[in-house]
């Protein structure tokens, strides 16, 4: 007989052979005994996990005439090898992708409605690739599904069930295959591998397995492929060239990049693997996994729950993620990711891939918000680090920088001698212009000195009251603070208070309150401004960081404010019409009154 691919030639021929999917094969085997078989099955699962080839051992079972007590086929019978052989007439296999128009479901219809060749026997058909199905032709199919002949099994097998018409779905028993452990699987290829007589280390088979997903067939032919490759041997240096992938290594190195900011490391990891001909485009697949799988770490104890690797695997994820700070973590994801979509789009791949390690190692060529963050957090790390290490610095000069205590200076100042005096003073006193009193009365000067330093002393104290030795303020001064303060109310009160402020000037100082004029024609400002006590607070709280005088606000209009002027105001009486007169004519000269309006001059050419 000629080569078999290996996942043709160890196809299962009992249910027990199926390899991860025990729920489905002990559901149909207790079906199959009990005489409990539904008229359609829908198989709904990933490639390679056993879908197509449970439902032709359903078949066998049913037609077996020498099936076991646990429904497995003899495989023995002329039923069971002519099934295996595909050579059945009982068993029809179609291909939904080919099969899928309207003429095709009716001439099935044709077909079904005929016998069995076996006595006793049960037709199946097997629908593969179902979600293939046009709309017209599911909808024909769906009164020979719900009601088909007594001796008419449907299995209907689809890796996308959500595909399918929601009336095939309800009238079909549903079995979901699930991509198989990665334990199971490995140690089904190390099975696999002892048979055919390969030279396979465990680390190779559980590449394999990783690299399949959950797929049988797929590990299968992996493991043919580096087979061959190796003459019969398969480790992990055959794996990795034989399917175009990166080391565990190499994620390793590239964490390592990404948290020393080491870019030519990082770099010269790409121009390794292109050298070595990884396909980069499934290294950036491959990382993204990778630091998903640290982010979990980092996040779920529980990990061996939550992912299906290996232990080694789970274990440098660990350590990575002990090392390695979750806000990287997320940045690997987002710039990998992207670079894996714009790679899918048929960009450059060691360009793109170049452009995304760079972004990662060194944060300041990228602008995402992610980037910044990260860059921040580096830069509040340093600035803590040097805050301990300069913690003991200002302790040991604390002494030579400290002034002169309070107590050096006597409190009780008598007539003292001039020297004594002038020897407890803690710095000389600047020299002014009365300097011939001073030495007039050198005593009683000191004397007063003295007294003031003591005395200005406890207004230092947070319980002092400064309003009441602050000098009064001016309006000239207000008015020179006045722009700076209606700037800062734009991040103290927000933009809608900024704008009312805008519009106020100050007039007048009445006591501790400022007087602020509104034009009169803004009736809805001075309303605002007047009843906004939170407001009134902000600006005196910023008046008072610039001058350091505590004072009220009072607004009013304009008009008010020249009301207030004249005690008793003269209002002109309103001439009668029949008193009004003409203007007289304009007597002014048109280009005097442009030459003033425009400040120009008449030249003469």
């Amino acid at each position: 007989m000629d080569y078999q691919a290996l996942y043709r030639k160890y196809r299962p021929q009992r249910f027990d052979e199926v390899v991860g999917q025990d729920h489905v094969t002990h559901t149909l085997g207790r079906e199959v005994v009990d005489g409990k078989i539904a008229h359609a099955y829908l198989f709904a699962g990933p490639r390679g996990t056993g879908k197509t080839t449970s439902a032709r051992l359903l078949a066998k079972a049913l037609n077996c005439v020498n099936r076991t007590t646990e429904a497995e086929p003899c495989n023995a019978c002329d039923s069971c090898i002519d099934i295996a052989a595909g050579t059945s007439l009982d068993v029809i296999e179609l291909d939904a992708a080919s099969h899928n128009k309207v003429d095709d479901i009716r001439e099935m219809r044709i077909n079904v409605s005929t016998v069995a060749a076996g006595e006793n026997a049960r037709r199946v058909y097997i629908l593969d690739e179902a979600h293939m199905l046009s709309r017209a032709a599911g909808n024909a199919l769906l009164k020979t599904l719900e009601e088909p002949p007594s001796h008419v099994v449907f299995v209907l097998a689809t890796t996308e069930p959500y595909k399918l018409l929601d009336t095939i779905r309800s009238r079909a028993q549903r079995f979901d295959f699930h991509p198989v452990a990665h334990d199971v699987l490995a140690d089904y290829l190390a099975d696999i591998a002892r048979r055919e007589g390969f030279e396979a280390g465990s680390s190779a088979l559980a590449a394999v397995a990783t690299h399949a997903r959950g797929s049988v067939r797929d590990a299968m032919s992996l493991l043919e492929q580096v087979a061959a490759l190796g003459a019969g041997k398969v480790d992990v240096p055959g794996v990795t060239r034989a399917l175009g992938i990166a080391d565990q290594e190499a994620f390793s190195r590239l964490a390592e990049a990404i948290v020393a900011n080491d870019a030519p490391g990082a770099l010269g990891l790409v121009a390794e693997l292109a050298a070595q001909g990884a396909d980069l485009r499934r290294f950036a697949a491959d990382s993204v996994g990778f630091f998903r799988g640290v982010f979990l770490a980092q996040y779920a104890p529980n990990l061996e729950e939550v992912v299906d690797e290996p232990a080694e695997i789970l274990a440098q994820w660990r350590n990575l993620a002990k090392a390695m700070p979750a806000a990287d973590v997320l940045r690997a994801v987002d710039h990998l990711g992207d670079a894996l979509m714009h790679l899918r789009q048929g960009r450059e791949e060691r360009l793109v891939l170049e452009l995304a390690v760079l972004r990662l190692t060194r944060p300041d060529t990228a602008i995402d918000p992610a980037s910044l963050g990260a860059r921040i957090a580096r830069i509040e790390d340093r600035m803590r680090r040097a805050d301990k290490a300069g913690t003991a610095a200002p302790v040991e000069s604390e002494p030579q920088a400290a002034p002169a205590p309070l107590e050096s200076v006597p409190t009780p100042v008598t007539s003292a001698p001039d020297d004594t005096v002038a020897s407890k003073k803690p710095e000389p006193e600047p020299v002014s212009a009365d300097a011939g009193e001073t030495a007039e009365e050198p005593g009683e000067d000191a004397t007063e000195r003295a007294t003031e330093e003591v005395t200005e002393e406890p207004a230092e104290e947070p319980a002092a009251s400064p309003e009441a030795e602050a000098d009064p303020v001016d309006l000239a001064t207000i008015e020179q603070i006045w722009p700076a303060v209606v700037a800062t109310m734009r991040e103290r009160a927000g933009p809608s208070r900024h704008a009312l402020l805008k519009e106020a000037s100050p007039v007048a100082i009445e006591g501790s309150a400022v007087v602020f004029d509104v034009p009169d024609h803004l009736t809805f400002h001075l309303e605002r401004l007047r009843e906004d006590a939170s407001l009134h607070a902000k600006v005196s709280e910023a008046i008072n960081e610039m001058i350091g005088a505590a004072l009220t606000m009072e607004f009013r209009a304009a008009e008010e404010a020249a009301a207030d002027e004249h005690d008793e105001p003269v209002l002109a009486a309103v001439p009668d019409k029949a008193e009004l007169e003409d203007a007289p004519a304009a007597t002014e000269d048109p280009e005097a009154l442009v030459i003033d309006m425009l400040s120009g001059e008449v030249v003469t050419d």
